[in-house]
């Protein structure tokens, strides 16, 4: 009879003991994964009740004619809610859309009648080469309006070219162009600049929500000082304000800028649930609601 030697025993014995290791810490993978996926369905769930509390609550409030008194209430005036005895807690607001430049204004070949809106763009980004140092705003204006007159989506190659649609860039788009403008240019501050603080992305429109724009947009567009602006501007008045500073009205009057209210605006609702954190979003457009976005 031929005994097996001590050595040979313990070594089986090891490998016995690091499979079972292996083995409990994939079990144990799965189990945290099942946990998580089961926790990131649960909260989907809840998404999507507060998604149609959220959206039926702006839907209520603002309606499809709001005064610009209600507009100022809902963007000035986030909702934050907080059980007393349960982590639950929640924090909604909405912005406006339409209070930045369309993208879509440096379009070159736009016709007449959008030139002096293809003034303004060109003007806002002279003014960000400045202020951000820009190598050459030049050039990142050209690659903008070539790309928005081009009919393909930016950057896809002749295999996957996207019909373009009309008067639209994406923020996905944008950044491929800012990505090559950075390597033609090797010019890291282009990434610096809150590009969203200044324009919309997206669909285009032809008329902006002036009464909720931005210090700094106030001051390129109408030629004030953005401190004069800061100080006296209130939002929801711009025509006071223009007029209070000698401002061009004729500039004012004309269709690019909207004279009544705009009821075109983004919401956000961010929750906690469970151990996580989670988000969604959706637009709130001449009394529709669309573009519901879950967020984890």
């Amino acid at each position: 009879m031929v005994k097996k030697r001590p050595a040979i025993t313990l070594f089986i014995t090891l490998a016995v003991i690091v499979a079972l290791i292996s083995l409990i810490g994939i079990v144990f993978g799965y189990l945290s994964e099942a946990r998580a996926k089961a926790q990131d369905k649960s909260a989907l769930i809840e998404a999507n009740l507060i998604y149609a509390d959220v959206s039926n609550a702006v839907s209520r409030y603002v309606g499809k004619s709001p005064s610009i008194g209600t507009l100022k209430n809902i963007y000035n005036i986030p909702i934050t809610i907080k059980e007393s005895k349960g982590p639950f807690s929640l924090l909604a607001a909405c912005t406006a859309s339409r209070a930045a430049v369309p993208i879509t204004w440096l379009k070159s070949n736009g016709g007449a009648s959008m030139q002096s809106r293809y003034n303004i763009a060109s003007a806002i980004i002279e003014d960000i080469g400045v202020q951000s140092r820009l190598k050459d705003a030049e050039r990142l204006k050209s690659m903008i309006s070539e790309a928005l007159d081009s009919k393909y989506a930016y950057n896809f190659g002749k295999e996957a070219r996207l019909k373009r649609a009309k008067d639209y860039l994406s923020w996905v788009e944008f950044k491929k162009i800012l990505d090559d403008y950075y390597l033609k240019e090797d010019d890291e501050n282009v990434y610096k600049v809150p590009w969203k603080s200044y324009f919309a992305f997206g669909q285009g429109y032809k008329a902006i929500d002036g009464n909720f724009l931005s210090a700094k947009l106030i001051s390129i567009i109408f030629g004030i000082d953005e401190q004069i602006v800061e100080e006296n501007f209130e939002s929801g008045h711009l025509k006071k304000f223009l007029y209070d500073n000698g401002a061009d009205m004729e500039l004012y009057n004309s269709d690019i800028f909207a004279k009544k209210a705009v009821v075109a605006m983004e919401c956000s609702a961010s929750y906690s649930f469970g151990k996580g954190s989670y988000s969604l979003k959706f637009r709130y457009i001449n009394g529709k609601v669309e573009g519901f976005e879950f967020v984890q």
